[in-house]
C-alpha cells in the first residue's frame, strides 16, 4: 500500500490549513506486486481536526488500484498534527498503511474597515463617538475569534482619544471611538491583524475648557522672601501649579495658559508668564519675589473655541523671614522663680522676632541660648527653633547658682541689623557696595555683599553678643539700697565689661567688638534677661511715705520699726503700713508667693496689697502695703504679715503694734 496526500493539482503536500481540502490517494498492490482493483479502502483520523469526504470515509480502488478520498480540516480554526490511517485488503490479505500531516488554522483576513454611518468629513466633536466597523474572515469563513487583533491612533496615543472594543459578531468587529478633546484636527486610526494594516480618518474637534483649578505651590506655608533674602532655608520663589480641566473634569492636555500677577509690587515677577498644559492638564509657572512685602495671587487664564476660563491660586504672602534686632524681644512667664534652695524649679523664656516690616519671621529659624546659671533649653537641640516668630525654652535651677542668685539668659540668632528703609524699596540699598565676589557681575546682593555707612542708608551697626553677667557681689543683710555696682556706673550698664565676669557669644573673633564691623548686613542680633533664682526666708522692711508719694526704707529717726502711730490712743484713726518683702539676696521671693496680714489682736488688717509676689526680678523685692482698722476704743493692738510659698512654705515674722 502507497499513502499519499495531495493537493488539488495533484502535488504532494503535508499540510492543509483552514478551508483548504486535499486527497488521500492510495494504491494498492497484491503479493504478486500486481494492481488490485475493486477493494474496500477504509481511513480512519481524529475527526476533531478532519473530515473525509464522502462522510463514510471509505473508497473503492480502480481499475490502475488506486482509490482516492477527499479530507479538509474540521473547522477553520482547526489546528494540530493528525496520522490518517488506512486499512484495505489485497488478494484476500489485510493491508494497513497511514500518512501524518499538519492541520493548520486559517489566516484570519481583515476587510475593508469604515465608520458606520460614514462620516463623509463630519467633525466628531469633543466627547462625540463614532462605531467603527471591522470585518475579519477565515478561509473565506467569519471569523469567531480575532486574536492578535490590533486597534490604535494618534490621539489615542497622545490620550485624548479612546477606541473601545465591542462584540466580534458574524466576523464584524465592532470598536467605539470617543474624541476626549484631540487637538490634531484630524486622527488617524491603524488597525492590524497578522500581516494586514489598514488605516481610516476621522475629523475631531478640541475640547472646551470646563475650568482652570489651582493645585497648589512648592511651600508648606505660602510663603517667600524678598528678593536678596533668601538662605537659611527662605527661598525667593515659589512653583504654582494649576489644572486644566474640560466640561468633563477630565485634564486638558495642549492647552495655552497665561499668567498674570495681581500685583508687581516691589518688582514681583512670574516666569514664563505663558506654559502649555501636560498630558494630565498640569501646567506650572514660578512666582519670584520683589523687594517690598505684599499678598499676591496668580491669575491663570485660557481661551479655547472662543471660551475664555481663569483660575485663581491661593494668596502667597511676600516677607523678609530675616529677624531684625528691632523685632526681637525676650520675656518670660516668671523672673523670680523658686530656684535659690531647690532644684528644677522653671521658668519658661520665649523669644519673639519679627522683620523689618514686624511680619514674624520664617519657620524653623534656630535661636542660640546660653545662661550663666541653672540650665537652659534642651540636651538635643541647646536651643529652639521658631513656630509662628517665636519659641520657648526651659530655664531649670540647678547649679551653679550666682552667689547673689540673678542669673542673666542670653538669646542670638543670625538676622540683619537696624536700618532706615530712606527710599521705601523694602531692601537695605547700598551706592558702592563690598561685593563678596569681585568678579561677580551679579548687582549687589544686601545679605551676600557689604555696605559701609557713606555708601548706604543709614544703618545702627552691631557689635558682638556677650553674656552680660553682671555683679557677683554677695549681697546680704539687705542693706537697704536697691542698686548693684553696675546700676550705679550708667556707662557699663548693658556695656560689655570683661573686669565684671561678661562673656562674648558667640567665638566668632580674635577680640570682642563692641562696635561692630561698621559695615550693614547679615549679623548676630540678640536680647538678655535677667531671672532670679529666688530664696524662701522672707525679710520683711517697713518703709516710710515722703510727702511726694515715694517711697523710703525706714530709719531709727522715723521711730520704732514695728509701732504703727496713732493707731491707738487719743485722737486714733485708720492707718496705711508700707513694706517690702526680700530674700536672702535682696531679690524678690518666688512668684506666686502670698502676702497675708493675720494673727490680728484688737485691730482689724484688710487684704495686703498686693497679696501675690508678681513675676519681677526687681533687686530690692516687692514693696506692698496694708490699710489698718483702728479698734473702736483705741485700744492698742497688734497683727502680723505672713508669705506663703508656691511650695507651700509659710513663715510669719514682721509683728506690727498700735501706739
Amino acid at each position: 500500500m502507497t499513502v499519499q496526500l495531495v493537493d488539488a493539482a495533484g502535488v504532494p503536500i503535508s499540510t492543509l490549513s483552514g478551508g483548504q481540502a486535499g486527497q488521500v490517494k492510495v494504491t494498492l498492490l497484491d503479493a504478486k506486486g500486481n494492481v488490485a482493483p475493486n477493494e474496500v479502502v477504509k481511513f480512519t483520523t481524529d475527526d476533531t481536526l478532519l473530515q473525509f469526504t464522502p462522510v463514510s470515509s471509505t473508497a473503492l480502488t480502480d481499475a490502475s488500484g488506486v482509490a482516492v478520498i477527499t479530507v479538509k480540516p474540521a473547522s477553520v480554526t482547526a489546528a494540530g498534527a493528525v496520522n490518517i490511517a488506512v486499512v484495505a485488503t489485497a488478494g484476500g490479505k489485510a493491508v494497513n498503511g497511514g500518512i501524518n500531516l499538519a492541520v493548520g488554522a486559517a489566516p484570519l483576513t481583515l476587510g475593508t474597515i469604515k465608520f458606520v454611518p460614514e462620516r463623509n468629513g463630519e467633525i466628531l466633536p469633543a466627547f462625540g463617538t463614532a462605531l467603527l466597523q471591522i470585518p475579519i474572515t477565515t478561509g473565506n469563513v467569519a471569523a469567531t475569534t480575532a486574536p492578535g487583533l490590533t486597534i490604535n491612533s494618534l490621539c489615542s496615543n497622545d490620550g485624548t482619544a479612546t477606541l473601545v472594543p465591542g462584540a466580534l459578531d458574524k466576523g464584524v468587529q465592532s470598536v467605539t471611538y470617543t474624541n476626549r478633546g484631540c487637538l490634531r484636527e484630524t486622527d488617524t486610526i491603524t488597525v492590524s491583524l497578522g500581516n494586514f494594516n489598514q488605516t481610516v480618518k476621522i475629523n475631531v474637534g478640541k475640547a472646551n475648557i470646563g475650568t482652570i483649578q489651582f493645585v497648589g505651590s512648592d511651600l508648606a506655608n505660602n510663603a517667600i522672601v524678598l528678593r536678596g533674602s533668601g538662605g537659611l532655608g527662605r527661598k525667593e520663589s515659589s512653583i504654582l501649579t494649576f489644572r486644566v480641566l474640560d466640561q468633563n473634569s477630565i485634564g486638558l492636555p495642549g492647552v495655552d495658559v497665561t499668567f498674570t500677577a495681581t500685583t508687581t509690587t516691589g518688582g514681583l515677577i512670574v516666569q514664563p508668564a505663558k506654559a502649555t498644559s501636560d498630558a494630565t492638564g498640569n501646567v506650572t509657572t514660578t512666582v519670584a519675589s520683589g523687594t517690598i512685602p505684599t499678598p499676591v495671587r496668580v491669575v491663570a487664564q485660557a481661551t479655547r473655541n472662543g471660551t475664555t476660563i481663569s483660575g485663581l491660586s491661593d494668596s502667597l504672602i511676600i516677607s523678609t523671614g530675616l529677624p531684625i534686632q528691632k523685632s526681637m524681644s525676650l520675656s518670660a512667664d516668671s523672673y523670680n522663680i523658686d530656684g535659690l534652695g531647690y532644684d528644677s524649679a522653671i521658668a519658661k523664656v520665649t523669644v519673639l522676632m519679627a522683620d523689618q516690616y514686624g511680619n514674624p519671621i520664617s519657620d524653623n529659624t534656630a535661636v542660640s541660648f546660653v545662661t550663666e546659671g541653672g540650665a537652659i533649653a534642651t540636651p538635643d537641640e541647646g536651643g529652639c527653633k521658631t513656630k509662628g516668630g517665636g519659641c520657648t525654652v526651659d530655664l531649670k535651677s540647678q547649679a551653679f547658682r550666682p552667689v547673689n542668685g540673678r542669673v542673666t539668659v542670653l538669646a542670638y540668632v543670625q538676622g540683619i541689623e537696624d536700618f532706615v528703609d530712606e527710599n521705601g524699596d523694602g531692601v537695605y540699598s547700598c551706592k558702592q557696595p563690598i561685593l563678596a565676589n569681585k568678579d561677580d557681575p551679579t548687582p549687589y546682593r544686601p545679605l551676600v555683599d557689604s555696605c559701609t555707612p557713606t555708601t548706604g542708608e543709614r544703618f545702627s551697626d552691631q557689635g558682638d553678643p556677650f553674656l552680660n553677667t553682671g555683679n557677683h557681689a554677695i549681697i546680704r543683710g539687705n542693706p537697704g539700697g536697691n542698686t548693684l555696682q553696675r546700676d550705679k556706673d550708667p556707662a557699663k550698664d548693658r556695656k560689655y565689661t570683661s573686669s565684671l565676669g561678661d562673656l562674648p557669644f558667640p567665638y566668632n573673633r580674635t577680640a570682642y567688638s563692641v562696635d561692630g564691623n561698621q559695615q550693614w548686613g547679615l549679623n548676630y542680633i540678640w536680647r538678655e534677661t535677667e531671672i532670679v533664682f529666688s530664696g524662701d526666708e522672707p525679710t520683711f522692711i517697713r518703709q516710710f511715705a515722703n510727702t511726694d508719694g515715694t517711697l523710703r526704707d525706714w530709719t531709727a529717726a522715723d521711730g520704732p520699726v514695728n509701732i504703727i502711730a496713732g493707731l491707738s490712743g487719743e485722737n486714733c484713726t485708720n492707718q496705711v503700713v508700707y513694706f517690702r518683702i526680700v530674700d536672702v539676696n535682696n531679690n524678690p521671693l518666688p512668684s506666686g508667693t502670698t502676702v497675708t496680714a493675720g494673727d490680728a489682736d484688737k485691730v482689724q488688717p484688710q487684704s495686703v496689697s498686693p497679696n501675690v509676689i508678681p513675676a519681677t526680678n526687681r533687686l530690692g523685692g516687692t514693696q506692698h502695703w496694708v490699710n489698718i482698722k483702728k479698734e473702736t476704743n483705741c485700744v492698742g493692738g497688734e497683727f502680723s504679715i505672713k508669705t506663703t510659698t508656691p511650695r507651700g512654705k509659710s513663715v510669719s515674722s514682721f509683728l506690727f503694734k498700735s501706739g
